[in-house]
């Protein structure tokens, strides 16, 4: 297999992935806006920050109102990690690939993209925005049911596997960020709503049903970061993310380094103290996290695309 369409394949799957969690990211926030009371206020600022896109905005708007931001992280042309932009990519990867991408696959890949950039004035509103990222989530979850059950499990599904699981990874983690940022920044003032907020984190990420039947008691801040970070059963837990991403590294040829270093991550997971963390340290550990997967990507690009990465 060629490295320049393993590459191609990588990447597909991380740009359909980021897409649909940038979705589910801003969803968090909608859903804030509607439950939280004005006097909490919603952190719309930690969202440019938490995507790593903080640097970027700031060239462009003084302020991080709701719309400054919401533009900024659904359409603009100047953020290449914007929900749209990651579409226009996904949807190019897939273009150079179209005779190993099933055709199916393809159509809905072009009509995600068009129908994400035609409607994306709808995310401005409040009135269509929560439509427009749910819109964007289910399409996503199509593509992933198509390429799933009409592509060879052979090296390019492994390859869009691997980046898909990797990037959920990456982003389960932000998410949870989310609610690490509001206790630091609201603190006191947020203990009545702690219930709300941790709700909105575990609703983002279609966890909820789940968490409540392998978690018995009160929604609490230890049993969602110790749900979403070690579960190896839920497919949006870093755990089980880990866990397939390894095997699909185990499929490919020449995979001792790449597999090397998600064990590593792995190791590092299964061994987080999650009432620690709560306390005091969950943004720091999430920070290292990151960059522990930053790790693992450098090494799928190493082995297979003969680059190192960014």
């Amino acid at each position: 297999m060629l490295s320049r369409v393993a590459e191609r394949m990588y990447w597909l799957g991380r740009y359909v992935e980021r897409a649909e969690n940038t979705a589910r990211l801003l969803a968090v926030n909608a859903n804030l806006l509607l439950d939280m009371p004005s006097e909490v206020g919603v952190l719309w600022q930690s969202l440019v920050e938490i995507l790593s896109v903080g640097t970027d905005f700031a060239e462009l708007h003084e302020d991080a109102t709701e719309r400054n931001v919401m533009r900024f992280l659904v359409a603009s042309e100047k953020n290449a990690g914007s929900l749209v932009s990651s579409l226009s990519f996904a949807r190019e990867n897939a273009r150079t690939v179209r005779e190993i991408v099933p055709s199916e696959a393809w159509e809905v890949i072009n009509d995600l993209y068009w129908s994400a950039k035609e409607r994306h004035g709808e995310a401005l509103t409040r009135k269509g925005r929560l439509q427009y990222l749910d819109s964007i989530v289910m399409q996503c979850h199509q593509l992933a049911g198509i390429m799933g059950n009409t592509m060879s499990h052979r090296e390019p599904y492994h390859f869009v596997r691997s980046g898909c699981l990797l990037e959920r990874a990456d982003m389960t983690s932000r998410i949870l960020d989310v609610g690490c940022t509001y206790v630091l920044r609201v603190g006191e003032r947020l203990a009545p709503y702690e219930n709300i907020l941790w709700t909105n984190v575990l609703l983002s990420l279609s966890a909820y049903q789940m968490y409540r039947q392998s978690v018995r008691e009160r929604i609490n801040p230890r049993d969602v970061v110790a749900f979403l970070l070690q579960d190896t059963a839920f497919p949006h837990a870093i755990a089980y993310c880990l866990e397939e991403y390894g095997e699909c590294v185990q499929r490919l040829p020449r995979h001792d380094a790449p597999l090397a270093e998600v064990k590593r991550v792995q190791k590092h997971v299964a061994a987080a103290d999650p009432d620690r963390l709560v306390e005091a340290g969950l943004h720091e550990y999430i920070d290292a996290f990151q960059t522990s997967l930053g790790r693992c990507d450098t090494a799928m690009r190493k082995t297979w695309f003969g680059t190192n990465g960014g």
